[in-house]
């Protein structure tokens, strides 16, 4: 949205910018920039998922998103950094859903076993996972090929699970 309000100001002003290279250029920003994470699909059977959502206004579009989606079992992995309002992001997300709570590898990051604590009195119910390679594999096995999992809760989480997904050589 910000793109595009960007775009539509600098054709105001008189700027030529032709519909079809805004259409080539957002669906090649990830790979022009190296930013990804906004339910950037990574891997299929089951549906794997990336979204960078790491607030509460971020949680509530990922909600949105998740109702649109079809999907037999929800899978959310998730980590996040200290300085967030966790409870209040936890206390979003769907119960019927089997978390996998973990932490990128950064001194900010919240301790996974704190964000299980967390999760638990949020009535979550999962599993604590020391790195996010360990996190995604765990979701991978326990997940049919209808399931979809997500992972969430902080770009940092995103930027090192994108390249673990993105390697793996099943393509799922």
């Amino acid at each position: 949205m910000t793109v595009l309000a960007s775009i539509e100001q600098l054709q105001q002003q008189g700027w030529q910018i032709d519909q079809q290279a805004i259409v080539q250029g957002l669906a090649s920003a990830g790979q022009l920039t190296g930013l990804f994470g906004r339910w950037q699909k990574i891997g299929q059977h089951p549906t794997v998922v990336i979204d960078v959502a790491h607030n509460e206004a971020g949680i509530r579009q990922l909600l949105k998103q998740l109702r649109l989606t079809t999907y037999q079992k929800l899978h959310i992995i998730i980590g996040v950094v200290k300085d967030k309002s966790v409870s209040q992001m936890l206390s979003l997300l769907p119960k019927e859903a089997d978390y996998y709570f973990t932490k990128a590898q950064l001194p900010r990051a919240l301790d996974e076993h704190d964000l299980f604590e967390q999760g638990v009195a949020a009535g979550l119910r999962g599993t604590p996972y020391a790195h996010a390679a360990q996190a995604l594999a765990a979701a991978k096995a326990r997940a049919t090929k209808e399931d979809l999992i997500v992972i969430c809760g902080s770009i940092f989480l995103a930027a090192e699970i994108n390249p673990l997904a993105m390697n793996d050589p099943s393509g799922e």
